[in-house]
């Protein structure tokens, strides 16, 4: 509803609309999940949405001399009646704020085409994005050897591209580390795919199938937005180690064939049956170093928690039992400890709904 009251501002010539908001904030002894809870992070998000316009319009502009970037100047946010005290009022601002920070993160890279967000742009629009944020650090990976012998999955799906420097392979590192180590509750690894175009391989993706494919690095963009929106917020109770695999996906006589056997860097040997897989492939080996990095915390006495999610745009289960919403699909213990609940509470709290998922 505030989106589109926004919008239908703007489109009435309005560049500073302002959001009223007259009741208090939800009691910290409310349901944790209620629908909405957060609903005005939700109403600023929505309003920041509205007036969001894409990195290629952008820079489009920006070339041709136009000096509206975004459809608003600014997003008043008015509480009536002293409803919410002000306090309250800045923390929601400060959230909504992080959040769209990195969800704009996000979108510029994930829905950039394919050649403004090639592997490499892609890392170094992260760069830029996490330079300067206190808590986070940034490393990347773009030497073909040492991705060959660290990530020999993701080497070999992306080997069609190797004839293309500028459509190379690349690995990014974020981590960060909470302002406040003995606050912290657990330690999460987050694995993003980043295909940042994917033709299929040689199992080629025919028709119209291959349109939108520029969206296939939607899992690692993620990741990084909701990185740098934890950096920003300085959250306490959390560490975060991210693993980006960028590559593209392409087509060629170097590409990766169904019937080859490839080994992992677990040391499991891969047998391909279908290149437009490659997900799982890009994503199995910085898996495997996560958990490596997990065990070798444990055999140094580290017991805080820990937990692996991939993020991926693994669009052909979720599109066809959920259309686009998002979805987890856990594994048993995943499911036992209730991970994936805790995405849909999350979700259900900034009304963003996301869907449980159960392997079978």
């Amino acid at each position: 509803a505030v989106k589109a009251g926004v919008l239908r501002a703007a489109e009435a010539g309005a560049r500073r609309p302002a959001i009223c908001v007259a009741q208090g904030l939800p009691s910290a002894d409310e349901v944790a999940d209620a629908d909405y809870s957060r609903w005005v992070e939700v109403a600023l998000l929505a309003a920041l949405d509205a007036s969001y316009v894409t990195l290629v319009v952008r820079e489009h502009r920006q070339s041709t001399g136009t000096t509206e970037l975004e459809k608003l100047e600014s997003i008043d946010l008015v509480a009536m009646d002293g409803s919410v005290p002000a306090d309250e009022l800045d923390r929601a601002v400060q959230r909504a704020s992080a959040i769209e920070t990195g969800r704009r993160l996000a979108v510029d890279m994930g829905y950039g085409d394919a050649q403004r967000m090639t592997p490499y742009n892609c890392a170094l629009a992260i760069r830029d994005a996490v330079k300067g944020v206190s808590g986070i650090t940034y490393e990347e990976t773009k030497d073909l050897d040492v991705i060959k012998r660290e990530y020999p999955l993701l080497y070999n799906s992306a080997r069609a591209s190797f004839s293309e420097p500028s459509t190379w392979p690349c690995v990014v590192k974020l981590e960060y580390r909470s302002p406040a180590p003995a606050e912290v509750q657990e330690h999460l690894y987050l694995v993003g795919k980043g295909v940042t175009y994917d033709t299929g391989g040689i199992t080629l993706k025919i028709g119209a199938a291959m349109r939108g494919m520029s969206r296939d690095k939607l899992g690692a963009c993620g990741v990084a937005g909701f990185a740098l929106a934890t950096a920003l917020v300085q959250e306490r109770r959390v560490n975060l180690s991210c693993i980006l695999a960028f590559e593209r996906n392409s087509i060629g006589p170097n590409a990766l064939l169904p019937d080859e056997v490839v080994v992992s860097r677990a040391g499991v040997r891969v047998l391909i049956n279908d290149t437009d897989a490659e997900g799982r492939l890009v994503m199995t080996d910085p898996v495997a170093e996560c958990r490596e990095r997990i065990m070798a915390a444990r055999a140094q006495g580290d017991s805080k928690p820990a937990a692996i999610y991939t993020a991926a745009t693994l669009t052909g289960h979720v599109i066809r039992a959920y259309g686009w919403y998002g979805a987890t699909v856990a594994n048993g213990p995943a499911r036992k400890g209730g991970f994936d609940r805790r995405l849909a509470v999350s979700g259900l709290a900034y009304g963003d709904p996301f869907e449980n998922s159960i392997m079978r």
